[in-house]
């Protein structure tokens, strides 16, 4: 029974219920006040342009391609951290991508103005606060049966351009999405994933194209590479790796 106050005649809650339902709306609070700021966090985030990409290697702040730079040496400039302090370096926060039924995990994070966006096992993509761990959103492909991907369902990771995150598909699609919502904003057909073909490597952007390559050797497919116009996703030229 509740106790009752006689100068009220009012039911009132026992403390322990008082508690309970306070902290219970306090952490539902904590997330949407968290979520509220994943999002700002992501909306402040500036488009990416040619240059940021060609100077990749010299701004340890962002990561905006694949291998830091088009050279690809994952070099980076940092000073903060040394040979002299790694040993104290400690986690932070940690980031679930799922059980281990979701398989491997592959993927290079890619970071611009503290959004990290990476991607997971059977092409889905996460923009993820970088500074609290904080999931902003995530996109997951509708992949259908009967994918063929021949060394797991892993994906390598994403391209940044202008405003979009840019990512291949094991059903062999290219797929742009707005980096602030993690909505499609075009997806294109690459190959028949029928015949073989998927795609597991990241992108990489170079004036304004999207240039990608396909899975599939182990299945017989004739391996290409591919431009795609970054804005349109349409097809700017084409060119086998086995000529004839």
């Amino acid at each position: 029974k509740f106790p009752v106050h006689p100068e009220t005649k009012t039911i009132a809650p026992k403390t322990r219920d008082l508690e309970s339902a306070t902290m219970t709306s306090n952490k539902f609070g904590i997330r949407i006040a968290a979520s509220a700021l994943a999002l700002a966090v992501s909306y402040g985030a500036q488009a990416v342009t040619d240059e940021d990409i060609m100077n990749d290697h010299k701004t340890p702040g962002d990561i905006v391609s694949y291998g830091m730079g088009t050279q690809g040496q994952r070099f980076s400039i940092l000073e903060d951290l040394n040979t002299s302090n790694i040993q104290y370096l400690q986690p932070a926060w940690a980031f679930s991508f799922g059980s281990e039924k979701m398989r491997g995990q592959e993927s290079q994070p890619l970071i611009k103005d503290g959004v990290m966006y990476v991607t997971a096992s059977y092409s889905r993509v996460y923009a993820i606060d970088a500074r609290t761990g904080e999931e902003i959103w995530q996109y997951d492909a509708r992949l259908p049966d009967g994918i063929m991907p021949c060394c797991d369902v892993v994906n390598r990771g994403v391209a940044l351009y202008d405003d979009k995150v840019i990512f291949g598909t094991l059903d062999a699609k290219l797929v742009a999405l707005n980096k602030d919502t993690g909505k499609p904003m075009w997806i294109k057909k690459v190959a028949d994933y029928q015949a073989g073909y998927a795609i597991t490597a990241a992108p990489i952007v170079v004036k304004g194209k999207v240039i990608t390559g396909v899975s599939g050797g182990e299945f017989g497919i004739v391996g290409k590479v591919e431009a795609y116009d970054a804005n349109t996703g349409e097809l700017v030229w084409m060119r086998p790796t086995v000529e004839g």
